[in-house]
């Protein structure tokens, strides 16, 4: 009996072979665009799942709320919490450990390498368990000269030798040392929200002239995890954590003057497990840039709705070529055959050319597997022995089955031979075609909404990476290193030879280079008003910033080298508690966070700032006057929002060069590159175009546009193929019509009029539909921006996805029924 029905599956397959291959490659391609996504989802899902004690390891984070500014909260923390926290919670914390990122230089048979190395605790391996390829991780983390390095580390430096006892000099700060390789570890797995593949043991002796990196409890510069004891949870964990800091740090009169002042009212740390970071981080400056938890609901929806369009297909064409069998199921019957078998035939039929299009839609998988998880940048792979994975695929092949052979099983078989018999045609109920009809209008809201979202996130893009960002960045390349050690002494001349090179108009040296480590904060008071004043971020600038930023001031001037009083006095020179004096610019946020009225008001008025303490640990202050204002720039953060800043005049405080320039910009590269290596040449040559590493920042965007606009392209794709099949079969359905038409006088254009307005129709419904839900989609996925495209930008991209998924509507269908209204009406009057 089963040959039987195979047989008849096979015959049936074979005769419709225009809606059988519709079938099976439209539901194919929505099976591997699911499957795609479906393991994408479930590796993001799988992130830091693989530590052995995973679920007792967490994550410390800090809230900072200075006075003035908005509270904000970091992943990072102060080096000083470790030492407090295992002291104050021996009970609760079984391990706890820091990781401290430093830009260090790796020096090796005279050669200069910049590489990010991370200091960290001894119990690093108590945490985190580390696979050893060679030597012994603890023991390296008991020497201050020693490494571990990772396999990718190892062969960069010592190929396919071992590596082990091999010598690196590493410079940092201060501190240069030989470091010994003790351990080589595996790489870290890509599903992990660390990064690190060098570590050196924290020794703060190492490092005591930088005392923000360990010794600063307002300075959050690493950090730390925790493993807490068997037993111990995290949410009491976090009841702990909210007395700690009023019982371990005071609150420095910098940050207020209020002697009852509570730590706790500027700071906070919480516990969040690490296993939820990737996904959920609560902080931001993360060891490594996490994935988005919309992003995946988002991406499990479509693969969901791309799934649904080809389903919906797929069920619309069964049912459409079920409804021709009625006399093959009259004739069934009358020789025997039950109800029951006749509904297995038609599940059976159903099944199988889903297991056909299951099996066509893993082989795209597997040829489309490689480029999509180099396109994501991680390494994914479908295992075929996944019990998980092989009982999803099956039980979608079922479902999918069942649910488009439920009408022939259901329907078909229910009517009397007797009647279908005697009418001698075909019969279709009223309720199926205005299923499909339904459905058909689904799919095309599923596909329209996918076009109005990828034009969205494309237009924002465009927007975010075009937006005035207060400055210039087009012809501005930072030249980074500048602050290290061994470039100190040669850095004002290497300033000065850089300004010859042909092309260049400026060169700026500051602290910190757009789109790179942040500016620190500092407190400035208002000479004369109440309170604390407001917490700015502070960059340091030279005399050339405005020109290498091409900036015009809004209000007063820029630092004059002619006068020795610009910039910040240096505490030598208090004398008889007189305050030094000096002078600032500011951006306009700062302003109206220090109240200063309006621009030209705020010039000339003096703000206080701190400058430490003396010998007896009193602070000195030093009052600064207001000489200019900058316009606002988003210069750290490109994806961020502007900030209050102040900009001190530093020649000393220089971490890079900025240099604006015009001309071929990779001849200006390798002409200052020349010059380094003849005046630096143990520091690496490092720079970066502004530009660049703006579009840079947006590179989650345009893999989410480039998916989109592919998830898009297919989703439209199916429902074209199953449009055009539904055309298929309603012009056959209407052959003898269209002869009867054509008899009467109508052209062969009226005809193809006729069937492509008649489907127009339900592409017009799925616009009505789809315009206001994709609308208000797309509208809270903008508010997630602090900058913004214009939303009514969202009413032209509607238009636009409705025009061109009817224009591709009209081809499909015009084309199939101009095929049909060209043949010769005599043929068509014979059809039945």
């Amino acid at each position: 009996m089963f040959g039987n029905y195979l047989k008849s599956a096979l015959r049936n397959l074979m005769r419709h072979k225009l809606f059988s291959a519709i079938n099976v490659v439209g539901l194919a391609i929505g099976l591997a665009a699911c499957v795609l996504i479906m393991l994408f989802v479930r590796d993001e899902l799988t992130y830091d799942q693989q530590w052995q004690s995973a679920d007792r390891i967490y994550q410390l984070n800090t809230g900072l709320n200075f006075p003035g500014s908005a509270p904000e909260v970091t992943s990072r923390v102060s080096g000083r919490a470790k030492e407090a926290l295992a002291a104050a919670f021996p009970d609760a914390i079984d391990a706890i450990v820091r990781f401290n990122r430093m830009n260090t230089v790796v020096r090796k048979d005279g050669n200069a390498f910049s590489e990010t190395v991370h200091w960290t605790d001894p119990d690093v391996v108590k945490i985190f368990d580390l696979k050893p390829v060679a030597g012994d991780i603890s023991a390296a983390m008991h020497d201050n000269a020693s490494l571990a390095i990772s396999q990718s580390f190892a062969r960069k430096y010592f190929g396919d030798t071992s590596a082990i006892g091999k010598t690196l000099t590493l410079t940092v700060y201060d501190l240069q040392r030989d470091y010994g390789v003790a351990a080589v570890f595996e790489d870290l797995p890509h599903n992990t929200s660390l990064e690190f593949s060098a570590l050196a043991m924290i020794d703060e002796g190492d490092f005591a002239a930088q005392t923000w990196e360990f010794s600063d409890w307002f300075s959050a510069n690493g950090w730390t995890y925790v493993k807490l004891q068997d037993g111990q949870t995290g949410a009491n964990f976090n009841r702990l954590l909210k007395n700690f800091v009023d019982n371990n740090i005071s609150v420095p009169s910098w940050l207020s003057s209020d002697r009852g002042a509570k730590a706790s009212d500027y700071i906070t740390y919480t516990a969040q497990p690490l296993t939820d970071v990737w996904l959920t981080a609560i902080g931001d400056a993360l060891m490594k840039t996490g994935g988005d938890q919309t992003q995946i609901i988002a991406f499990s929806a479509i693969g969901a709705l791309i799934l649904l369009v080809g389903c919906i297909n797929f069920v619309n064409l069964s049912t459409a070529k079920a409804t021709q069998r009625a006399r093959e199921v009259a004739l069934r019957k009358v020789l025997g055959a039950s109800r029951r078998q006749l509904v297995v035939q038609f599940l059976g039929e159903s099944i199988l050319l889903v297991a056909g299009s299951m099996l066509l839609g893993l082989v795209l998988v597997e040829l489309v597997l490689p480029v999509f998880g180099d396109f994501l940048g991680k390494p994914l792979a479908l295992d075929y022995l996944d019990p998980t994975i092989l009982l999803l695929l099956t039980g979608m092949a079922l479902v999918i089955g069942l649910l488009a052979g439920l009408y022939p099983a259901l329907v078909l078989t229910g009517f009397q031979p007797a009647k279908i018999l005697k009418a001698n045609k075909s019969t279709e109920t009223a309720g199926s075609a205005r299923l499909r009809q339904v459905l058909v209008v689904f799919q095309f809201a599923i596909s329209i909404g996918l076009m109005v979202a990828t034009a969205a996130i494309y237009g924002q893009m465009y927007y975010a990476t075009n937006m005035d960002l207060g400055y210039n960045k087009d012809g501005l390349v930072s030249i980074l290193n500048v602050g290290r050690k061994d470039a100190a002494d040669a850095r004002n001349t290497l300033r000065q030879e850089i300004a010859r090179l042909p092309g260049v108009e400026s060169v700026s040296g500051v602290l910190s280079w757009p789109g790179g480590n942040a500016s620190i904060n500092r407190q400035l008071k208002v000479l004369g008003h109440e309170g604390d004043g407001a917490s700015l971020s502070v960059q340091d600038v030279d005399y050339d910033f405005l020109a290498a930023y091409d900036l015009d001031l809004i209000a007063g001037r820029n630092y004059d080298r002619a006068r020795l009083s610009d910039g910040i006095p240096k505490r030598s020179a208090l004398k008889d508690g007189i305050l030094p004096e000096g002078s600032v610019m500011l951006n306009e946020m700062a302003i109206t966070e220090l109240s200063l009225g309006s621009s030209d008001e705020a010039v000339g008025q003096i703000v206080r700032i701190g400058l430490g303490e003396d010998v007896n640990g009193n602070n000195i202050y030093a009052d600064l006057r207001v000489i200019g204002i900058v316009p606002d720039m988003l210069f750290h953060r490109p994806r961020g929002e502007r900030v209050a800043e102040a900009y001190y005049l530093s020649d000393s405080n220089v971490r890079s060069f900025s240099v604006r320039f015009n001309g071929n910009p990779q001849t200006l590269v390798r002409n200052i590159g020349a010059l380094w290596t003849s005046m630096v040449p143990d520091v690496p040559f490092q720079y970066e175009f502004v530009a660049d590493m703006i579009s840079d920042k947006f590179t989650s965007e345009r893999h989410l546009a480039g998916l989109m606009g592919t998830l898009s392209l297919l989703a439209v794709s199916i429902a074209c193929f199953g449009l055009y099949g539904l055309a298929s079969f309603t012009t056959i359905r209407r052959t003898k019509e269209i002869g009867i038409r054509k008899v009467h006088g109508a052209t062969v254009m009226d005809i193809v009029r006729l069937l492509v307005w008649q489907f127009s129709r339900p592409i017009v419904l799925a616009n009505l539909l789809a315009w206001p839900l994709a609308t208000w989609a797309m509208i809270r996925w903008l508010e997630t921006f602090p900058y913004r495209m214009d939303l009514w930008y969202l009413a032209p991209m509607c238009v636009a996805a409705g025009l061109i998924t009817l224009l591709i509507a009209w081809v499909t269908v015009g084309s199939n029924a101009a095929k049909v209204a060209r043949s010769n009406p005599i043929q068509a009057l014979r059809y039945e």
